[in-house]
C-alpha cells in the first residue's frame, strides 16, 4: 500500500527499521496539522480588536452552557470599554464649566459697588438748608451804631410823602392795596414779617414786581425791648435770629434782599437795638410821621381827615394792609387829595438815598 505512492518514497516505512521513522514523521505532521490550526488564532490577533465591537451581541451567545464564563467576562470589558470615552467627555465639560464659576465670583464682587450709595448720603449733606440761612450773615457788614438812621421824616421842604403798610397779621386787603396802587401809578413801601411773606408769597412776589421797597418787619412781631408788650427784651442772639430768617424767606420768594432797611414792631427801639442792628447790617430804622390808627378803628374818612391835619413835606405815613383796618378803604381818596395837593409819591429807598 505504501509502494503506489512514488512520490512518497521518504514515507514508506521499513518494516524492520523505517518504522520508528515513520512515528517520528506522523507526529511532526501532526504537529504541523495542530500549528496550522492554531494559526487562525494567531493570525486574527487583530480581531480581538473588533470583537469589543462585537460585544453588543455577546449577550444573545449566553444561551450556550460556557456563556455564565463569557458574559462575566465580556461585560467587564465592554463597560471598560465604553465609559472611557464617555468618562471623557464628562471630564471635558466638567472642565469647561469651572470658568463659569469663576465668572459667577466676578459676578459676586459686583456687591462691591454697595460703595456707591455712600456718595448720595455726602451729597445730601452738602445740600445743607442751613448753608442758604446762614450764608447772609457773613455778608452783613457791622457799622458803628452812630451810622443807623432812624428816619420819621425827611428833611424837606419838597412835596414828597412815602406811603408805608405793615403786614404782621392776616392777608387782609393787600390785594386790594396792590391794586389802588398799581392803577395810580404810585410805589409804597412795605414792612412785613417773615411770618407773613411765608404765608402769602404771591403778594411778596407782586410787591416787588411792581416796584415796591421791602422793609424787615422781624419774623414773629416781638417787641425788642419789652417796651409795648411788658416782655422780657430779646436777646442780640434772638435779635439776628428774627432779622435772619426774614431774609432768608423773602430772598427764597423773591431773590432780594432787606438790608438796610427795618421796622421796629410796635416801634420800639433803644441804644442796644440800634447796636444790634448795626451788628447785622441794618443801618436804616424806618419810623413814621403820621401813624393813621386805622388798626385802632377809624374809619376811612376819620383817617384822610387825621392825614391831611398832619401832613408835611417828606412825611413817611403808616398803614396796614390787616382786615381790621380801613386804611385800604382810605387810600384811593388818600392819594387823590395829597395829589391835588401837590404831593409826589416816594418809596422809602428814595427818601434816604441808600
Amino acid at each position: 500500500m505504501f509502494q503506489s505512492v512514488a512520490c512518497c518514497d521518504w514515507f514508506v516505512p521499513d518494516p524492520e527499521s523505517d518504522f520508528p521513522i515513520m512515528v517520528n514523521r506522523f507526529l511532526i505532521l501532526l504537529v504541523a496539522v495542530v500549528i496550522v490550526a492554531c494559526s487562525g488564532p494567531t493570525n486574527g490577533e487583530s480581531e480581538p480588536t473588533v470583537t469589543p465591537q462585537r460585544t453588543p451581541t455577546m449577550p444573545a451567545a449566553t444561551s450556550t452552557s460556557t456563556a455564565p464564563a463569557v458574559p462575566t467576562t465580556v461585560p467587564p470589558t465592554s463597560p471598560t470599554l465604553e465609559p472611557s470615552p464617555t468618562a471623557t467627555a464628562p471630564a471635558t465639560a466638567t472642565a469647561t464649566q469651572p470658568p463659569t464659576p469663576t465668572s459667577t465670583a466676578t459676578a459676586t464682587a459686583t456687591p462691591t459697588q454697595p460703595p456707591s450709595p455712600t456718595p448720595s448720603p455726602t451729597a445730601t449733606a452738602t445740600t445743607v438748608p442751613p448753608t442758604a440761612t446762614t450764608a447772609p450773615a457773613p455778608t452783613a457788614t457791622p457799622v458803628p451804631s452812630d451810622e443807623v438812621l432812624v428816619i420819621s421824616r425827611d428833611d424837606t421842604t419838597e412835596k414828597t410823602v412815602a406811603l408805608t403798610f405793615d403786614a404782621g397779621s392776616d392777608r387782609g386787603y393787600a390785594a386790594d392795596i396792590l391794586d389802588t396802587l398799581a392803577a395810580e401809578g404810585v410805589v409804597a413801601t412795605f414792612g412785613m414779617t417773615g411770618a407773613w411773606a411765608q404765608a402769602n408769597p404771591d403778594l411778596i412776589l407782586r410787591m416787588v414786581n411792581e416796584g415796591h421797597t421791602l422793609i424787615n418787619h422781624t419774623m414773629t412781631h416781638r417787641s425788642w425791648t419789652g417796651a409795648s408788650t411788658g416782655a422780657a427784651p430779646l436777646s442780640s442772639f434772638e435779635r439776628a435770629q428774627e432779622l435772619v430768617e426774614t431774609e432768608a424767606i423773602v430772598r427764597d420768594i423773591a431773590g432780594v434782599e432787606l438790608r438796610p432797611y427795618f421796622r421796629p414792631p410796635y416801634g420800639d427801639y433803644d441804644d442796644s437795638v440800634l447796636e444790634d442792628l448795626a451788628d447785622n447790617g441794618y443801618t436804616v430804622v424806618v419810623m413814621w410821621t403820621i401813624d393813621t390808627l386805622g388798626w385802632n378803628g377809624l374809619s376811612a374818612d376819620e383817617i384822610n381827615a387825621r392825614v391831611m391835619e398832619r401832613m408835611v413835606p417828606g412825611a413817611i405815613i403808616l398803614m396796614h394792609v390787616g382786615a381790621a383796618s380801613e386804611d385800604a378803604l382810605a387810600l384811593p381818596e388818600m392819594i387823590a387829595t395829597l395829589r391835588s395837593q401837590g404831593y409826589r409819591f416816594v418809596t422809602v429807598q428814595e427818601m434816604v438815598g441808600r
